[in-house]
């Protein structure tokens, strides 16, 4: 009687990769989100190095202030774990289940809600900046913070879309809320940076060396609410041609790093700003010039709006001072507004 035949040397082998779930294309997700994670943590160090000298420049500012810049680096800081935490699970901790590529987890579910903190924190200091320095714009101030109000709104329901849905297919349907966040942030930018770049066009002197002044501080304007603009408009483009990709998350990331370090550059370019346009005397506050005890009395002239302080010692004998027309036998402090010193200057050229 003939054996049977062996079929088992003849079957072709079963490829064990081939029962497990389709993996998705990580090189427009997981890819993206890495990438921009990289940028990310470069400018994460220069946020770090920028606070740093920060609190040795400027040890004077005001304890709101120096908040704000503790709570920016805070929300910073988390922001950097959470993005690392995400490559490495995904990457690293979850390179054979994939299974655990098709949902989310905690940290990049979170990620809008503490990147749009990261956002609003920042343009409240240019929209405080704004408001006092055109009182008559303040409608629209009010307008650009409204925006940034919606925007950290959309930015905490997109995050509870996001723990809500089971995977990134399901989120899919909801990335409107982050296209909406992106364009209320790139609205309130550029509404601000308007509006700074028109108050600060129209505060111009006569005088070379304020007008030089403030021709810098335009240019600083336009590119800081530049750099901020195109990361959000960026994520909002891909976010609305690509909403099953990652690669809107993967310029967020780095887009939210913009935010802090134009806000420190913001706050660490005043001394530098002064030293170059008006002398090494002039010292600034946070939303102005202020004149140092040493500086002569004719840099007073050169001194930009909206708000001086100027603070020098008056003679005993001295009753009124030549630029403000203030009398005082004592240290004087004053606080001019952008209005009062202009109507200072009209009033002694008119003399």
């Amino acid at each position: 009687m003939a054996a049977p035949p062996n079929t088992t040397a003849t079957m072709t082998p079963l490829d064990p990769l081939a029962l497990l779930p389709k993996v998705p294309a990580l090189d427009n997700t997981f890819g993206a989100v890495l990438l921009g994670t990289f940028l990310a943590l470069i400018l994460y160090g220069l946020t770090l190095h920028q606070s740093y000298r920060y609190f040795g420049m400027y040890p004077g500012d005001s304890r709101i202030l120096k908040g704000l810049v503790i709570v920016v680096l805070i929300l910073e800081t988390v922001t950097s774990i959470m993005s690392m935490h995400a490559c490495y699970f995904y990457l690293v901790t979850s390179y054979f289940n994939p299974r655990e590529l098709l949902r989310g987890t905690w940290s990049i579910r979170a990620m809008p809600l503490v990147s749009g903190l990261v956002m609003t924190a920042s343009q409240s200091f240019f929209a405080w900046r704004v408001y006092i320095m055109g009182p008559r714009y303040r409608i629209l101030v009010g307008a650009a913070a409204f925006l940034c109000i919606l925007e950290l709104g959309f930015s905490s329901a997109a995050t509870a879309e996001a723990f809500i849905a089971r995977s990134f297919q399901s989120f899919k349907h909801v990335t409107w809320l982050v296209s909406t966040q992106s364009t209320m942030a790139v609205t309130a930018d550029i509404l601000l940076t308007i509006v700074l770049i028109y108050v600060l066009r129209r505060s111009r002197t006569g005088i070379k060396r304020t007008d030089s002044m403030l021709e810098v501080m335009i240019m600083y304007s336009i590119n800081t609410g530049l750099l901020t603009g195109i990361f959000n408009f960026l994520s909002l483009f891909f976010s609305f041609i690509r909403p099953g990709d990652m690669i809107y998350i993967g310029i967020g990331i780095p887009g939210t790093k913009m935010y802090a370090n134009t806000l420190m550059a913001a706050l660490n370019s005043r001394r530098s700003l002064a030293a170059k346009c008006s002398g090494p005397f002039l010292e600034t506050s946070p939303f102005g010039f202020s004149i140092s005890p040493e500086a002569p009395e004719d840099s007073a002239m050169m001194v930009y709006p909206p708000r001086v302080h100027v603070k020098h010692s008056i003679d005993p004998a001295a009753t009124t001072d030549s630029m403000t027309g203030i009398s005082s036998k004592s240290q004087l402090t004053g606080d001019l507004s952008m209005e009062a010193l202009h109507a200072d200057i009209e009033r002694h050229a008119g003399n």
